[in-house]
Protein backbone atom coordinates (compact mmCIF):
# COMPACT_ATOMS: atom_id res chain seq x y z
CA UNK A 1 0.00 0.00 0.00
CA UNK A 2 1.32 3.42 -0.91
CA UNK A 3 1.67 6.32 1.50
CA UNK A 4 -1.34 8.12 -0.04
CA UNK A 5 -3.55 5.05 0.39
CA UNK A 6 -2.50 4.69 4.04
CA UNK A 7 -3.33 8.33 4.75
CA UNK A 8 -6.75 7.94 3.09
CA UNK A 9 -7.54 4.86 5.23
CA UNK A 10 -6.58 6.71 8.41
CA UNK A 11 -8.71 9.76 7.56
CA UNK A 12 -11.78 7.72 6.51
CA UNK A 13 -11.92 4.67 8.79
CA UNK A 14 -15.68 4.26 8.53
CA UNK A 15 -15.61 3.75 4.76
CA UNK A 16 -12.55 1.52 4.87
CA UNK A 17 -14.26 -1.08 7.09
CA UNK A 18 -17.03 -3.49 6.04
CA UNK A 19 -20.66 -2.59 6.77
CA UNK A 20 -20.96 -5.29 9.44
CA UNK A 21 -18.31 -3.57 11.51
CA UNK A 22 -20.39 -0.36 11.72
CA UNK A 23 -23.36 -2.24 13.16
CA UNK A 24 -21.22 -4.14 15.65
CA UNK A 25 -19.31 -1.18 17.07
CA UNK A 26 -21.56 1.77 18.10
CA UNK A 27 -18.54 3.99 18.73
CA UNK A 28 -17.71 4.26 15.01
CA UNK A 29 -18.98 7.33 13.07
CA UNK A 30 -21.04 5.21 10.68
CA UNK A 31 -22.99 3.67 13.54
CA UNK A 32 -23.65 7.09 15.07
CA UNK A 33 -25.14 8.34 11.81
CA UNK A 34 -27.35 5.26 11.54
CA UNK A 35 -28.51 5.67 15.14
CA UNK A 36 -29.38 9.33 14.57
CA UNK A 37 -31.41 8.47 11.48
CA UNK A 38 -33.27 5.81 13.43
CA UNK A 39 -34.11 8.28 16.19
CA UNK A 40 -35.48 10.77 13.66
CA UNK A 41 -37.75 8.14 12.12
CA UNK A 42 -41.38 8.57 13.32
CA UNK A 43 -42.45 6.05 15.92
CA UNK A 44 -45.93 5.42 14.54
CA UNK A 45 -47.22 6.25 11.09
CA UNK A 46 -50.66 7.87 11.20
CA UNK A 47 -53.04 6.79 8.45
CA UNK A 48 -56.70 7.40 7.74
CA UNK A 49 -57.40 3.69 8.01
CA UNK A 50 -56.01 3.51 11.53
CA UNK A 51 -57.91 6.60 12.59
CA UNK A 52 -61.16 5.16 11.22
CA UNK A 53 -60.49 1.85 12.94
CA UNK A 54 -59.94 3.63 16.25
CA UNK A 55 -63.09 5.69 15.72
CA UNK A 56 -65.10 2.55 14.96
CA UNK A 57 -63.83 0.85 18.11
CA UNK A 58 -64.76 3.93 20.13
CA UNK A 59 -68.27 3.97 18.64
CA UNK A 60 -68.78 0.28 19.47
CA UNK A 61 -67.63 0.72 23.08
CA UNK A 62 -69.87 3.74 23.61
CA UNK A 63 -72.86 1.97 22.09
CA UNK A 64 -72.31 -0.99 24.41
CA UNK A 65 -72.43 1.42 27.35
CA UNK A 66 -76.09 1.92 26.54
CA UNK A 67 -76.94 -1.18 28.58
CA UNK A 68 -75.50 0.04 31.92
CA UNK A 69 -76.77 3.53 31.03
CA UNK A 70 -80.30 2.13 30.80
CA UNK A 71 -79.97 0.18 34.05
CA UNK A 72 -78.77 3.26 35.94
CA UNK A 73 -81.47 5.44 34.41
CA UNK A 74 -84.18 2.94 35.34
CA UNK A 75 -82.82 2.68 38.88
CA UNK A 76 -82.58 6.38 39.79
CA UNK A 77 -85.67 7.76 38.00
CA UNK A 78 -88.81 8.05 40.18
CA UNK A 79 -91.76 6.04 38.93
CA UNK A 80 -95.42 7.03 38.69
CA UNK A 81 -97.83 4.92 40.73
CA UNK A 82 -100.90 3.50 39.02
CA UNK A 83 -103.85 1.53 40.35
CA UNK A 84 -105.75 -0.87 38.13
CA UNK A 85 -109.54 -0.65 38.02
CA UNK A 86 -112.25 -2.45 36.14
CA UNK A 87 -111.55 -1.83 32.48
CA UNK A 88 -108.43 0.29 32.94
CA UNK A 89 -106.21 2.10 35.46
CA UNK A 90 -105.58 5.53 36.94
CA UNK A 91 -102.62 7.42 38.38
CA UNK A 92 -102.47 8.00 42.13
CA UNK A 93 -101.10 11.53 41.53
CA UNK A 94 -102.98 13.30 38.79
CA UNK A 95 -100.24 15.80 37.96
CA UNK A 96 -97.14 13.90 39.00
CA UNK A 97 -93.77 15.34 38.06
CA UNK A 98 -92.63 11.79 37.34
CA UNK A 99 -93.95 12.19 33.80
CA UNK A 100 -91.15 14.59 32.89
CA UNK A 101 -88.45 13.42 35.27
CA UNK A 102 -87.67 10.49 33.03
CA UNK A 103 -86.59 12.81 30.22
CA UNK A 104 -84.69 15.10 32.61
CA UNK A 105 -82.78 12.25 34.21
CA UNK A 106 -82.09 10.74 30.80
CA UNK A 107 -80.71 14.03 29.51
CA UNK A 108 -78.69 14.63 32.68
CA UNK A 109 -77.03 11.24 32.49
CA UNK A 110 -76.33 11.91 28.82
CA UNK A 111 -74.54 15.16 29.67
CA UNK A 112 -72.38 13.48 32.31
CA UNK A 113 -71.50 10.48 30.16
CA UNK A 114 -70.82 12.66 27.12
CA UNK A 115 -68.41 14.78 29.16
CA UNK A 116 -66.56 11.73 30.47
CA UNK A 117 -66.47 10.06 27.04
CA UNK A 118 -64.97 13.15 25.38
CA UNK A 119 -62.26 13.60 28.02
CA UNK A 120 -61.33 9.91 27.94
CA UNK A 121 -61.24 9.88 24.13
CA UNK A 122 -59.04 12.98 24.09
CA UNK A 123 -56.54 11.66 26.65
CA UNK A 124 -56.49 7.94 25.79
CA UNK A 125 -56.47 8.26 21.99
CA UNK A 126 -53.70 10.84 21.57
CA UNK A 127 -52.32 9.26 18.43
CA UNK A 128 -55.68 9.42 16.61
CA UNK A 129 -56.97 12.84 17.59
CA UNK A 130 -58.95 14.55 14.89
CA UNK A 131 -62.21 14.47 12.89
CA UNK A 132 -62.35 10.66 12.68
CA UNK A 133 -62.39 10.22 16.46
CA UNK A 134 -64.89 13.08 16.78
CA UNK A 135 -67.18 11.30 14.31
CA UNK A 136 -66.85 8.03 16.21
CA UNK A 137 -67.59 9.88 19.44
CA UNK A 138 -70.79 11.35 18.01
CA UNK A 139 -72.01 8.09 16.47
CA UNK A 140 -71.21 6.10 19.60
CA UNK A 141 -72.92 8.64 21.85
CA UNK A 142 -76.10 8.54 19.79
CA UNK A 143 -75.92 4.74 19.73
CA UNK A 144 -75.53 4.65 23.51
CA UNK A 145 -78.64 6.69 24.16
CA UNK A 146 -80.63 4.89 21.47
CA UNK A 147 -79.87 1.55 23.13
CA UNK A 148 -80.90 2.94 26.54
CA UNK A 149 -84.07 4.39 25.03
CA UNK A 150 -85.01 1.10 23.38
CA UNK A 151 -84.53 -0.77 26.66
CA UNK A 152 -86.76 1.76 28.40
CA UNK A 153 -89.33 1.40 25.64
CA UNK A 154 -89.38 -2.37 26.11
CA UNK A 155 -89.93 -1.91 29.86
CA UNK A 156 -92.71 0.57 29.09
CA UNK A 157 -94.53 -1.85 26.77
CA UNK A 158 -94.17 -4.70 29.27
CA UNK A 159 -95.68 -2.50 31.99
CA UNK A 160 -98.81 -1.73 30.01
CA UNK A 161 -99.25 -5.36 29.04
CA UNK A 162 -99.04 -6.31 32.74
CA UNK A 163 -101.48 -3.52 33.65
CA UNK A 164 -104.03 -4.80 31.17
CA UNK A 165 -103.78 -8.31 32.55
CA UNK A 166 -103.80 -7.32 36.25
CA UNK A 167 -106.99 -7.60 38.33
CA UNK A 168 -108.59 -4.43 39.78
CA UNK A 169 -106.99 -2.88 42.84
CA UNK A 170 -103.37 -3.71 42.01
CA UNK A 171 -100.80 -0.95 42.57
CA UNK A 172 -98.19 -0.74 39.83
CA UNK A 173 -95.34 1.66 39.15
CA UNK A 174 -94.81 2.85 35.62
CA UNK A 175 -91.16 2.60 34.43
CA UNK A 176 -89.46 5.69 32.95
CA UNK A 177 -89.59 6.27 29.23
CA UNK A 178 -88.30 9.08 27.02
CA UNK A 179 -91.26 10.96 25.62
CA UNK A 180 -89.58 13.81 23.72
CA UNK A 181 -88.31 11.73 20.84
CA UNK A 182 -89.68 10.66 17.47
CA UNK A 183 -87.36 8.10 15.93
CA UNK A 184 -88.84 5.73 13.36
CA UNK A 185 -86.26 4.60 10.83
CA UNK A 186 -88.76 2.51 8.86
CA UNK A 187 -91.09 5.46 8.35
CA UNK A 188 -88.13 7.67 7.43
CA UNK A 189 -86.95 5.15 4.83
CA UNK A 190 -90.42 4.92 3.31
CA UNK A 191 -90.65 8.71 3.19
CA UNK A 192 -87.29 8.92 1.41
CA UNK A 193 -88.48 6.34 -1.11
CA UNK A 194 -91.54 8.47 -1.77
CA UNK A 195 -89.44 11.62 -2.13
CA UNK A 196 -90.79 13.19 1.06
CA UNK A 197 -87.63 14.59 2.64
CA UNK A 198 -89.55 16.67 5.18
CA UNK A 199 -91.46 13.60 6.32
CA UNK A 200 -88.21 11.63 6.62
CA UNK A 201 -86.66 14.32 8.81
CA UNK A 202 -89.82 14.40 10.93
CA UNK A 203 -89.37 10.68 11.64
CA UNK A 204 -85.74 11.18 12.69
CA UNK A 205 -86.19 13.64 15.54
CA UNK A 206 -83.69 12.51 18.15
CA UNK A 207 -84.70 14.95 20.86
CA UNK A 208 -83.19 13.78 24.15
CA UNK A 209 -81.24 11.09 22.31
CA UNK A 210 -78.83 13.74 20.99
CA UNK A 211 -77.85 15.23 24.36
CA UNK A 212 -74.86 12.96 24.96
CA UNK A 213 -73.57 13.45 21.40
CA UNK A 214 -73.87 17.25 21.60
CA UNK A 215 -72.04 17.33 24.94
CA UNK A 216 -69.27 15.00 23.77
CA UNK A 217 -68.77 16.96 20.53
CA UNK A 218 -68.62 20.29 22.37
CA UNK A 219 -66.09 19.07 24.98
CA UNK A 220 -63.89 17.31 22.40
CA UNK A 221 -63.91 20.35 20.12
CA UNK A 222 -63.06 22.60 23.06
CA UNK A 223 -60.09 20.39 23.91
CA UNK A 224 -58.92 20.61 20.29
CA UNK A 225 -59.32 24.38 20.30
CA UNK A 226 -57.06 24.72 23.33
CA UNK A 227 -54.42 22.37 21.96
CA UNK A 228 -51.04 23.97 21.17
CA UNK A 229 -50.22 21.43 18.45
CA UNK A 230 -51.66 21.79 14.94
CA UNK A 231 -51.79 18.02 14.52
CA UNK A 232 -53.44 17.64 17.99
CA UNK A 233 -51.08 14.72 18.73
CA UNK A 234 -49.06 14.98 21.92
CA UNK A 235 -46.23 12.85 20.51
CA UNK A 236 -45.54 15.35 17.70
CA UNK A 237 -43.27 18.33 18.48
CA UNK A 238 -44.82 21.79 18.35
Amino acid sequence: MTDDAERTAELRPAEALPPDVHEADPDLPGAAVAETAEERRPRGERTLGRDLLAAGALAVVLTALGFPFAMLWQAITPRVEFVTVEGGWYAVETYSDGYVRADLYFAGLGVLLGLVAAVVAWTAMRGHRGPAVLFGLIVGSIGCQVVAWRIGQAEWDAFWEAARAAPPGVHMWRPPSVLFVNLDTAAAWNAIGAGDIAGALGSLQLGALAVMALTAAFVYTACAGWSRRPSLRSDVPE
